[in-house]
């Protein structure tokens, strides 16, 4: 019998949209998200997992249903454990045989059984036997199979050894998708799957996984890693991940293979119709579509899933570049266009603002540009109007921006406004100081929200001697804030906290942690979630923060990881960079 373990850890290290890049840690075994699990069929290897582990895939994914079945396969993985089995080092996941059952109607094990049997052989993430509802199931059929589904959950959450899948379930019905995701995030799981969505990715129903998605993402409490059953296409990977999709697994480059269809970014194609290969890979590099085509059945079948492997894993590095440079939704609008389907998921995804804004960062290392219509509808350019119209009731000389309109003069330097097309529009001088102090209430009011402002009433700002932009801003000889010339937002010293905590009303931007995290906090030592214990719903990820006892005390100040409901939900990683602390 295999050693039972059980150690899961997931934090977040990056974010763009709804998008984040994670770190997860099964049983000592480290992966960053999102990642892709290429499924493993063991009976019939097309590519071995050693292999995959060799190209850098730290997660696979294989059927202990598969292995159950086989009398040759369960002995040797109850004899050696599945990692042993199947040659392989990283983090092995395992689907229960609920696939099947959705295939074919009906399966030869209990839910107790299948968990105890990847128990017994090892794996580092099982999943129970849920019950997949297929799309545009009737209802009554639905919620009856998500009836015997969250039942099982209780059952797999009782007996459970390791780190296990709770998959959410509901058909096409987002009531019952969050009805599913809000019971299953009361109980102890891991990872969450949406489930039974490959027959909407068959049809090309694109709108109605969004829906799924977005409905399952809302229901489900946001510290733990989603896996998007069955998604296996690089085509859906950039809208996946800006939904908040972690984690995906397919056997597509092995099932395009077969058929001789070979992968792109934007689509397949038949490995007929190339001339050419539009790839670099080892494969691409190594032979031209006229080899392959002369090649036997098999040889070919091999280097082409080959290829798709490394098309798949490049796209996943695109889309966590993206991530990292805050320019994730311009690769979902360009990938958005390979596909009318795609596109009109695309434009179903940008109906679902609150969700998205509650997870946009408030500022990126990226400019914003203007490449589509449908871009102006991302939470960014929605959110800059709208807290720039609160701006304007208080500071009312404004200009013509080329893509926000009519905004408060005093703003031009502020992300987006200055960081994107339209900056060459405007002639900026060099402030006076009466101006400069403006500059530095306007960013106050838009960056921390109403009130704000007085805060820096009486502030003197030092002006840059290279650019004659504002920079250090004081007041009585002490340091308040920094003017950032990247982004045009205020960094705040401890006299710039203490003037927004006196002003702004409990519980605004602030983060309330616990009194073991106190003293730390007070010497300027960053904080982590574990420790927090309340914090403002309206703060946003990246946005500036005061961190206070449970007493409103004042402790710090610093940057947080996380926005306001995450800051209450995660136990792991980091929440508050912090800056300063009082102490400090």
């Amino acid at each position: 019998m295999v050693e039972k373990m059980s150690e899961f850890r997931f934090e977040i290290k990056a974010r763009d949209a709804a998008g984040r890049i994670g770190k997860m840690e099964v049983n000592g075994k480290k992966l960053e998200t999102p990642a892709i699990m290429p499924v493993v069929n063991p009976k019939q290897l097309i590519v071995t997992p050693k292999e995959l582990e060799q190209m850098g895939f730290g997660i696979i994914i294989t059927n202990s249903y598969i292995i159950y079945k086989d009398e040759t396969l369960k002995e040797k993985a109850l004899e050696k454990g599945i990692h042993r089995l199947l040659g392989y080092n990283g983090i092995i996941e395992v689907d229960s045989g609920s696939f099947q059952l959705m295939r074919y109607g009906g399966i030869d094990v209990t839910n107790r059984e299948i968990i105890e049997f990847q128990h017994r052989i090892g794996v580092d993430i099982g999943t129970f036997l849920d019950i997949p509802t297929i799309p545009d199931a009737p209802r009554e059929k639905a919620e009856d199979d998500l009836k015997i589904t969250l039942e099982r959950a209780k059952e797999a959450e009782r007996i459970k050894e390791i780190a296990m899948n709770a998959a959410i379930q509901g058909s096409t019905y987002p009531d019952l998708r969050i009805r599913a995701a809000k019971q299953l995030s009361e109980m102890n799981f891991e990872v969450h799957p949406i489930g039974a969505v490959v027959p909407l990715m068959e049809a090309y129903r694109y709108r109605d996984l969004v829906d799924v998605v977005i409905a399952s993402k809302i229901g489900l409490r946001p510290d733990r890693p989603v896996h998007l059953f069955g998604a296996g296409h690089p085509m859906v990977f950039a809208l996946a991940v800006a939904m908040g999709v972690d984690l995906f697994d397919s056997a597509s480059y092995a099932l395009y293979a077969k058929d001789d269809r070979y992968m792109t970014p934007e689509g397949t194609k038949r490995l007929e119709e190339l001339e050419y290969f539009p790839c670099s890979c080892p494969v691409c590099s190594s032979y031209t579509p006229q080899d392959l085509k002369e090649m036997p059945k098999e040889e070919r079948t091999r280097l082409l899933a080959l290829h798709n492997l490394w098309i798949i894993r490049e796209e996943l590095n695109r889309v966590k570049q993206a991530v990292k440079e805050g320019t994730l939704w311009e690769l979902v609008d360009e990938r958005a266009r390979s596909h009318p389907k795609m596109f009109a998921a695309y434009k179903r995804l940008l109906n679902y603002g609150d969700y998205l804004e509650e997870n946009e960062p408030v500022t990126k290392a990226s400019a914003f540009f203007k490449i589509s219509e449908e871009i102006l509808k991302t939470p960014v350019p929605l959110r800059a109007k709208i807290r720039a119209e609160r701006v304007r009731r208080k500071f009312q000389n404004t200009l013509e921006h080329p893509i926000f309109g009519e905004i408060p003069k005093y703003l031009i330097l502020t992300f987006p406004f200055a960081q994107s097309e339209g900056e060459e529009d405007f002639s900026i001088k060099r402030p006076t100081k009466e101006e400069a102090q403006l500059y530095v209430q306007a960013v106050a009011e838009y960056q921390f929200g109403e009130g704000a402002s007085e805060a820096f009433k009486d502030v003197f700002v030092e002006l840059s001697r290279k650019t004659g932009m504002p920079r250090q801003i004081k007041a009585k000889g002490q340091h308040v804030a920094t003017f950032r010339a990247d982004d045009g937002f205020l960094t705040l010293g401890i006299e710039g906290a203490k003037r927004l905590h006196a002003i702004l009303p409990y519980p605004r931007m602030r983060v309330i942690v616990n009194d073991d995290a106190e003293p730390f906090a007070k010497k300027g030592k960053s904080v982590f979630a574990k420790f927090v214990i309340g914090a403002d719903e309206r703060i946003r990820p990246y946005d500036e923060v005061l961190v206070v006892n449970k007493n409103d005390e004042l402790l710090a100040t610093g940057q947080s990881l996380l926005n306001g409901r995450e800051l209450k939900v995660f136990q792991q990683g980091l929440a508050i960079k912090v800056r300063r602390g009082i102490e400090k």
